[in-house]
């Protein structure tokens, strides 16, 4: 755009023909208007050309974004007191060697005060022995005779990737009479457990806790054995900021012999445990926590499964509106069966159905691999009448559940290691999914009987173990178990060598971690490469009225997090897009 030159002094003036501009061309008012938009041209200019050098993703990028180490972890013991004579453990530690660690780093362990539940009496400070300052050092607060808000555990920065602990709570003598362990876990929105009941005798409680700074809203549903079990008043829930609350089963349903649990938070998040004992009269009969279930799926791994006497009692829920068809598989060290006792469970849609797995079984230790047509959740509860009893014959009873795959890296702490106690760890490789069809579908087979067809094929029987086929060393699964004693404010003890194991498909392995001397406790590490495996332990202290035990399925180890990546849209800048 050119300015209009003055008129000169000795021209004669006349009269200004106005310049014809193209139609639909507006002219600004003011001169500077021309300048402004010119700038605006040129900036949108800039940006599409520039976007042109913008360099396309690659093909190596992962779609859902970087991976990095996180920056914090939170970690919560839902009860960590203790009364009646029991004493509870919370075992905290930072496994080593995981990347991000390089980077400074802090912790805190404290109580959830802040609006207390109406049950926790006043309580000193919590005492701490042991600190982290840095990755595999250790920390516990140990309880007795105290009843204790619950506890929290935070870390940031090179003690977040790693952060594990667990609760554990010995009782030789009162009605709570048991070996109870948990894992501390993060908050989240939705939990599932199957397990707990309500008969003569029983108690099943579930504590919620909300470590956040607002209020949570939570919604409960409890199913039986005839279905969902209408309780209203578990709708809309409040649980208050950095406090708990508890759902006594007894209360919201009672007689239930068989429960599953659905937690769903509306608002917020929480942690949800459930704790479960049962007595006889005045005569206990073992106390523990039933662990949290991964979420519903057509496929389920129940490892953890313990040998022995006692009953053994398969729990299996469908959640939703559609009945299940649920093929039962065990798993073992000499391979996988299907059991000629159990091999086929119709679950009513919204139902809890309980199978006997103890002629199944046979007393040796199992993983229960579950394939159904629709999504379902299970556990199992165990009982152990008197194991290794000098004295009396007292009853213990303990729980596990589905188990979420690992495919990196898993830890469990927590684990005593005084004498008189011992640590077994399981691992199992699940093998490929078989269509197994049901025995009323095949002809010449009994009602009670079925098999996976390379069973059938040469008319082997349906107890029988089939082992894994020849080929499958080559797709076997690499597990290093590493130790890691510890002993809070004393010297650390000396670390045993790592355990390796290869594991086929189809296989159970158990190994019997050693008790370093000197420790308190023990974490045990799990590396997993070359494909997934489900992983339990058993921990059990001897008495000379029966064995204590308890266990649970182990959970990935959280280190990392995606990070969304971003991608530059020119386009987003440029006016009027």
């Amino acid at each position: 755009m050119s300015e209009e030159m003055p008129e000169p002094q000795d021209r004669v003036a006349r009269p200004r023909r106005r310049p014809r501009r193209p139609r639909g061309v507006g002219v600004p008012a003011d001169p500077a208007a021309w300048r402004t938009t010119g700038v605006v041209a040129g900036i949108a200019a800039l940006l599409v050309v520039g976007g042109l050098f913008v360099p396309a993703p690659s093909a190596d990028d992962d779609p859902a974004g970087a991976v990095e180490p996180v920056d914090s972890s939170l970690a919560i013991c839902p009860e960590p007191g203790s009364v009646d004579g029991g004493r509870t453990t919370s075992a905290i530690t930072v496994v080593p060697d995981l990347p991000g660690q390089e980077r400074e780093g802090e912790a805190s362990i404290a109580l959830l005060r802040g609006a207390a539940a109406a049950d926790d009496s006043p309580a000193a400070d919590v005492v701490v022995a042991g600190d982290l300052v840095s990755p595999g050092d250790a920390a516990e607060v140990v309880a007795e005779q105290t009843r204790l808000p619950a506890l929290e555990v935070r870390t940031q920065g090179g003690l977040a990737p790693g952060l594990v602990a667990s609760q554990v709570t010995q009782d030789s003598f009162s009605a709570s009479r048991g070996l109870a362990s948990q894992p501390c876990l993060g908050p989240d929105t939705t939990w599932w457990f199957v397990g707990g009941g309500s008969t003569a005798g029983r108690d099943s409680d579930l504590v919620l806790v909300n470590p956040e700074e607002t209020p949570a809203d939570v919604e409960v549903s409890i199913s039986g054995p005839d279905g969902v079990v209408t309780t209203p008043q578990l709708r809309g829930l409040v649980v208050e900021p950095r406090s708990r609350i508890v759902v006594k089963l007894s209360r919201e349903a009672p007689r239930l012999p068989a429960a599953a649990w659905r937690v769903t938070v509306r608002q917020g998040r929480v942690v949800a445990a459930l704790s479960d004992k049962q007595t006889e009269g005045f005569v206990p009969q073992g106390a523990d926590w039933i662990p949290a279930s991964a979420d519903p799926s057509t496929r389920v791994l129940i490892p953890g499964v313990i040998g022995g006497p006692g009953g053994r009692q398969l729990l299996v829920h469908a959640p939703g509106d559609l009945a299940a068809t649920v093929r039962v598989r065990l798993i073992t060290t000499g391979g996988s069966f299907v059991p000629q006792a159990a091999s086929e469970v119709e679950v009513p849609a919204g139902a809890v159905v309980a199978v006997d797995l103890d002629e199944a079984l046979q007393g040796e230790d199992a993983t229960v691999d579950l394939q159904s047509d629709v999504p379902i959740v299970a556990g199992v509860r165990q009982r152990h009448p008197g194991l290794d009893a000098t004295k009396g014959s007292l009853e213990e009873t303990s729980f596990t559940a589905g188990a979420v795959p690992i495919v990196d890296v898993a830890a469990v702490t927590g684990l005593q290691a005084a004498r008189g106690t011992s640590v077994t760890v399981w691992v199992t490789v699940p093998d490929e999914i078989i269509t197994i069809e049901s025995a009323a579908d095949m002809p010449g087979m009994d009602a009670e009987m079925s098999a996976s067809p390379d069973a059938m094929a040469d008319d082997t029987p349906t107890d029988a173990v089939t082992p894994p086929a020849d080929d499958t060393a080559s797709k076997a699964v690499s597990v290093t178990l590493r130790v890691l004693p510890a002993a809070p404010g004393e010297p650390t003890p000396p670390m045993p060598d790592p355990i390796t194991l290869s594991v086929a498909p189809g296989r159970l392995v158990a190994v019997t971690i050693p008790r370093p001397a000197g420790a308190s406790w023990l974490t045990v590490v799990a590396e997993v490469s070359g494909g997934e495996a489900v992983i339990a332990h058993r921990l059990l202290r001897r008495n000379e009225d029966g064995s204590l035990v308890t266990g649970y399925p182990w959970l990935p180890l959280r280190t990392t997090v995606v990070v969304p990546r971003a991608v530059p849209d020119p386009g987003l800048a440029v006016p009027g897009e």
